[in-house]
């Protein structure tokens, strides 16, 4: 039994009565992309949206993920909470990667997965997906020497 479902996309009218100032500082156009936490390999993007994932309280956070970039088996203290934007990302449940557990979640998909549960995550397309939960955030490897932080020393 999976522990973690997505939902399929639903259009929201509350949506349509947000402040246009409040769409626009959190917009595409004005996000500030830079390197992903040391915890996450290199190659792909980072953006804080609101709070700070590395204190405790509500944070929101992009990640934007080229082709063939993996994060593999990991598990967080915390409940992640991740909605596709655009591309797909192939989530897969356990300790081990596992390629036939991948599932393809589209844009618009909204999935949740409780803290403490081993997944791993694969984007064949370039992809980008919103993580928004309680800090502090932290990713920790099933497979200590998988973290990308022990190649730097």
């Amino acid at each position: 039994m999976s522990h973690i479902s997505f939902a399929r996309p639903v259009s929201l009218v509350v949506l349509a009565v947000l402040p246009v100032a409040a769409w626009a500082v959190h917009g595409g156009e004005g996000i500030e992309w830079g390197a992903p936490p040391p915890v996450l390999a290199k190659g792909a993007k980072f953006a804080v949206l609101q709070g700070d994932p590395s204190k405790p309280g509500p944070y929101v956070v992009r990640l934007s993920a080229p082709a063939g970039y993996r994060v593999l088996p990991h598990w967080h203290s915390q409940a992640e909470n991740v909605t596709v934007i655009s591309g797909a990302v192939m989530i897969g449940m356990g300790d081990t990667w596992d390629p036939k557990a991948l599932k393809a979640q589209k844009s618009g998909s909204f999935g949740s997965i409780p803290a403490k549960t081993n997944h791993f995550a694969m984007f064949k397309v370039p992809t980008v997906i919103q993580i928004h939960g309680d800090g502090p955030f932290d990713l920790n490897y099933v497979n200590p020497a998988d973290d990308p932080q022990k190649a730097l020393k």
